[in-house]
């Protein structure tokens, strides 16, 4: 986890924290299911943040793969 990572997971968490809070404040009040749904909303965020996918990954997997059958293909380099 690079120095941007780590800003960016505790963005994240600045956001999910107060979000949480308003999740168990409800929970303690009985509103049960707006409870859940904030408690969910604000670990969605979190999670989210740790294990989403890199763009960079992404694109640079689908172009390496693009690359390497465009090269099977050619049959005059033979």
């Amino acid at each position: 986890m690079n120095v941007l990572d780590t800003l960016a997971l505790f963005g994240a968490a600045a956001l999910a924290a107060p979000i949480g809070l308003l999740g168990v404040e409800f929970l303690v009040g009985g509103r049960t299911l707006a409870g859940v749904g904030f408690l969910a909303v604000a670990a969605g965020l979190l999670v989210g943040m740790v294990y989403r996918p890199d763009p960079v990954d992404i694109v640079g997997g689908k172009a390496l793969g693009w690359l390497q059958s465009g090269a099977d293909d050619d049959p005059e380099g033979e």
